[in-house]
């Protein structure tokens, strides 16, 4: 039984994935080069695969690649906004898909191209590429041995000189430049205080709202069914109690949305009773007798990746788990002594997890969940006491709600 829910979810994972032509896809348009908006089915990758190309279904038909030669542009809703520009890029000339991040007096467009990230503004007719590309520079130094050479890193800051002259209307942006760093949210930020600096007529369009950190809460309960292990041994006690969650689950890269980040408390508890045979201290079986109850607290650190369709998403997750142990009632004992150990119970124990699950999104963008996750979990230190030799596995299934609160 412990492992038939997560088999279930692991091979309508593997079904669903392989499925119909929506994969991956989210609803959107492309602007054609006549200027006509098509709606339709776009999917959605990191920025540099969509820097170069267009995945595009219109009305259930096959799927097409757009070039940036093909069309002006696309954007996929609520999230991102391409459109095709000829660029200049370690002296090569080419058209690529921009993102459109700002548009107001000045436009700001980002690119993303292997390991390095560009930056475009646009004023007027004039597109001028952002850099902060760094070098190794060498200087002669004197110390107590004599002249030296030392070499270190160091940033152009040429962003920074061209945000100079491009803002140079407005003496309050000015003084943003020194402090802005090379990064989305700053210059976008930047950006937009010299659009309302400098014009009061128009409104200045974000575009980036996949930029912004959402942050979603996910109330959950469901059953862990936990056996208690001790290092050497075979055998196994079990029990099943309830469980109750609290996470907060944060969006917070711009580049992959469907990674997520996950933390909050959940309670449950354990109630092992049972006897050990081992050979943990003389190499000779000898059999314990361990009774432990306790409350857990568990502070996850999780990180998931949930695939991308549009209502029914399977999401993979790890986590590294902080557990606390409350209100401990333990006794461990050698059987053939017929007297209790001097043993210690750990109050903080640690482990991970890897779980799999599906998520159903509703109409207001909150969602159900079903999840199924197995973890491992030890004391936080081993000082040689029999109950520092325990370990707990569990295999936890939750139902869960989650709604958009930021």
């Amino acid at each position: 039984m412990k492992k038939k829910i997560f088999l279930f979810l692991l091979i309508l994972t593997l079904f669903i994935m392989p499925g119909n032509g929506q994969k991956g896809y989210r609803p959107g348009y492309i602007i054609t080069n006549d200027s006509v908006m098509v709606q339709g089915q776009i999917k959605l990758h990191s920025n540099f695969q969509n820097s170069k190309n267009c995945e595009f279904i219109e009305r259930n038909q096959n799927v097409r690649n757009y070039t940036p030669d093909d069309i002006k542009g696309y954007r996929i809703e609520q999230s991102r906004y391409y459109v095709s520009k000829d660029v200049v890029i370690d002296s090569l000339k080419q058209r690529v898909f921009l993102e459109y991040l700002v548009h107001g007096i000045v436009d700001l467009f980002y690119y993303k191209d292997h390991d390095k990230e560009y930056y475009f503004i646009q004023k007027g007719n004039q597109l001028i590429m952002l850099s902060n590309t760094g070098s190794l520079v060498t200087v002669k130094k004197n110390g107590k041995e004599g002249e030296y050479e030392e070499t270190y890193f160091k940033n152009s800051n040429q962003y920074k000189r061209i945000l100079q002259y491009i803002f140079q209307e407005s003496p309050e942006v000015l003084n943003e430049i020194p402090s802005t760093s090379f990064d989305y949210r700053p210059l976008i930020k930047i950006t937009k205080d010299y659009h309302k600096a400098v014009c009061k007529d128009n409104t200045c369009i974000d575009f980036t709202r996949s930029t912004l950190k959402s942050l979603d809460l996910e109330p959950s309960f469901g059953f862990i069914n936990s056996w208690l292990g001790l290092k050497t041994s075979k055998n196994y006690v079990y029990n099943i109690k309830p469980y109750f969650g609290l996470l907060l689950r944060l969006k917070p890269f711009k580049s992959y949305t469907m990674w997520n980040f996950l933390t909050g408390l959940n309670y449950s508890s354990n109630d092992f009773h049972g006897d050990y045979d081992n050979t943990l201290y003389d190499g000779y079986h000898q059999k314990y007798h361990i009774n432990t109850k306790y409350s857990v607290l568990s502070i996850p650190l999780t990180v998931d990746y949930s695939f991308p369709l549009e209502k029914l998403q399977p999401f993979i997750s790890m986590s590294y788990n902080n557990v606390l142990i409350l209100n401990a009632k333990y006794s461990a004992q050698r059987i053939d002594n017929y007297y209790p150990l001097d043993s210690y119970f750990r109050k903080y124990q640690f482990g991970v997890s890897l779980g799999l699950g599906l998520r159903y999104i509703l109409e207001n963008k909150s969602y159900f969940f079903l999840k199924n996750e197995f973890g491992y979990r030890i004391p936080g230190a081993n000082f040689g006491y029999v109950l520092d030799k325990t370990r707990v596995y569990s295999d936890l299934i939750t139902i869960g709600y989650g709604i958009k609160i930021k």
